[in-house]
């Protein structure tokens, strides 16, 4: 019993000293549902501030870990999400919504963008390639809670988080990341659709072009 006491204190003397009374408080099971966005108080999840943080939490000064990504979507409070992947691996999924923005795009499109104080989460497919230097650019270019996700879509998928399928064209012939031959001799794979229907490529030279209309032969 002395034991377990000595184990009790030591715990509550953790908990106090790594700040994690928030964590470890018990929650009522029936304050919320997935979906119910009438009983989701927003002020239960903590703000993102200017701190070194433990762990990829809210706190985090440049990272944000998919635990937390996944509890915001479930609340309703999720970050606008940029997918920095190049436009081939597009056609695996994407997270809600996301922003397809390859390589350095974001940075000629930062119109595209919710304003400065809003939360950004960057990611790419492991969390080891440029989501982290995409989302330092974009700390120091004004949007301070710009944030990379630790872990990347790889994580994100092997840990069966919520995704959706890439966008398809109007007519349903092809989707974000299919490979497209313009027929010109330029091969690429799309990027995205406006809404006409014109597509943009993500040229296998790197170039963007677009938007162009659909033509020549595609896959």
């Amino acid at each position: 019993m002395f034991r377990n006491r000595l184990k009790g204190a030591a715990k509550r003397a953790a908990i106090k000293m790594l700040g994690m009374e928030f964590d470890t408080q018990e929650r009522d099971p029936a304050a919320r549902t997935v979906g119910d966005p009438d009983n989701f108080d927003p002020d239960k999840i903590p703000k993102v501030v200017d701190g070194s943080g433990d762990t990829p939490g809210p706190n985090h000064k440049t990272n944000i870990g998919r635990t937390w990504v996944a509890a915001q979507m479930a609340g309703g409070v999720a970050p606008v999400f940029v997918d920095v992947r190049p436009a081939a691996e597009l056609a695996g999924g994407l997270l809600a919504g996301a922003l397809c923005m390859p390589g350095d795009r974001i940075k000629t499109q930062l119109h595209q963008l919710p304003p400065a104080d809003q939360r950004v989460t960057i990611y790419d497919q492991t969390g080891d390639q440029n989501a982290a230097e995409i989302a330092e650019w974009l700390r120091e270019n004004g949007w301070p809670l710009a944030r990379r996700l630790q872990g990347g879509f790889a994580e994100w998928i092997e840990f069966g988080e919520t995704s959706e399928p890439p966008p398809k064209h109007p007519d349903g012939s092809i989707s974000v990341g299919d490979p497209i031959d313009l027929g010109d001799g330029r091969k690429g794979c799309v990027l995205e659709f406006d809404a006409d229907g014109r597509v943009t490529v993500w040229l296998d030279s790197g170039e963007v072009v677009g938007p162009v209309e659909m033509g020549g032969d595609h896959a």
